[in-house]
């Protein structure tokens, strides 16, 4: 009798193995799917995202995140549906259109919600952007360049679409010098702000002296009037000028790098070349591994022979599996020399991949992997006006 029992107890419990033996392992397709569509459609969770988690509660397996891809959210749905027991709480971001703002002379954005995350991008007064989602007072945002993060709601100014267009109507303007400052009276005073080169204000009153200005906001206050260029100057130019993009390269030399700084203030290596794009019309992709692919791929040799003065020069590594892994970028100067920011110099300084020269930087020689030529209607090479108005004219979904 007692092995009766015995046998029974444990007939039980091999049978209740078996029960949760197919569940445990029953997430393993749509697991894999979900990889699947994150590769296919947000191989960049910089540009765009596919945040899908599954969780097994009882015979249900939910699918909660979100995305910000429309195609992928279909292919989401679909999947969902043909899961036993799938429970679809997957969003497609934004929800709702949403604008903003930047309403001060330089907002930080971070990888993840929370001022102790990391600083990943900066953006400037005046510049757009969509509002993704919000979270205890912090929006997921996508700036002109595409790049997704997150920035305080303090640093943002909500807009409607026509509030949007009126912003960028005649009368705007921008802060040409490399900073400036916003006054109360025409006088001086009080400070409203300071300004730096690439910041976005709306002219109220012209005067010949001092400038009356209203900022993305709604404040007020007064600045010198040459301080000011027309928007249009900036954001439509006619085309690249290696000239003036080096001129304004040199300008920021001693400045300190910052890591994620793309701002006048402070830089990193990628954050320097797209400033220096940038303050001469144009916007280019946010890290040095996406610029690696804007422009044209121009060929190497040991004397830099097809090199041209302006061309990017990119840095980094290889992968075991033999891809490369792009970390570092600087501006080609002519005669092997290159500026750049780097954290191993600490602020914007030029050196040289020529053996034998005093400021010969042999670990960027050693580690040279690429150089691309970034030209007007090149891939990844966008005037300011272009990448503004896309991003509140058509959804940023893809």
């Amino acid at each position: 009798m007692e092995n009766l029992k015995f046998y029974g107890i444990l007939f039980l419990f091999l049978l209740a193995c078996q029960q949760i033996e197919p569940n445990s392992g029953s997430e393993n397709v749509p697991q894999s799917r979900v990889e699947e569509l994150r590769g296919t459609y947000a191989p960049d969770r910089r540009t765009d995202r596919v945040e899908v988690a599954l969780e097994r509660r009882g015979d249900s397996l939910i699918f909660s995140g979100y995305t910000t891809v429309a195609a992928a959210a279909r292919s989401l749905d679909s999947l969902v549906e043909a899961t036993p027991g799938g429970v679809n709480r997957i969003r497609q971001l934004p929800e709702t259109n949403g604008y903003g703002l930047i309403r001060v002379s330089v907002a930080n954005i971070r990888t993840e919600l929370g001022h102790s995350s990391e600083l990943t991008s900066q953006a400037l007064m005046g510049t757009p952007v969509a509002l993704l989602d919000e979270q205890d007072g912090w929006f997921l945002i996508r700036t002109p360049d595409r790049y997704i993060a997150w920035l305080e709601e303090g640093a943002i100014v909500q807009v409607s679409e026509t509030e949007m267009d009126e912003w960028f109507s005649e009368g705007l303007f921008t802060c040409a010098p490399p900073q400036s400052t916003v006054y109360a009276s025409a006088e001086g005073g009080r400070i409203v702000s300071e300004l730096v080169a690439g910041d976005l204000v709306k002219v109220a009153r012209k005067d010949s002296g001092r400038t009356k200005v209203r900022l993305p906001d709604g404040r007020e206050g007064y600045l010198a009037s040459g301080d000011l260029r027309p928007y249009t100057q900036l954001a439509t130019p006619d085309s690249v000028s290696v000239a003036a993009i080096l001129e304004t390269a040199f300008e920021q030399a001693g400045k300190p790098y910052l890591w994620g700084g793309t701002s006048p203030k402070g830089m990193d290596c990628s954050g320097f070349t797209k400033t220096a794009y940038y303050l001469n019309g144009y916007v280019i992709p946010r890290d040095a591994s996406q610029q690696v692919h804007a422009g044209e791929d121009i060929p190497l040799d040991d004397d830099f022979s097809q090199l041209r003065r302006g061309d990017l020069l990119f840095f980094g590594s290889y992968r075991d599996d033999g891809s490369e892994r792009v970390t570092h970028v600087g501006f080609y100067l002519g005669d092997g020399r290159f500026l750049h920011a780097g954290a191993d110099n600490g602020y914007i300084t030029e050196n040289s991949l020529v053996e034998g020269e005093p400021d010969y930087a042999e670990h960027r020689r050693n580690s040279l992997l690429r150089a691309r030529r970034l030209q007007e209607g090149g891939q990844g090479v966008v005037p300011i006006d272009s990448a503004f108005s896309a991003v509140y004219t058509r959804s940023s979904s893809r």
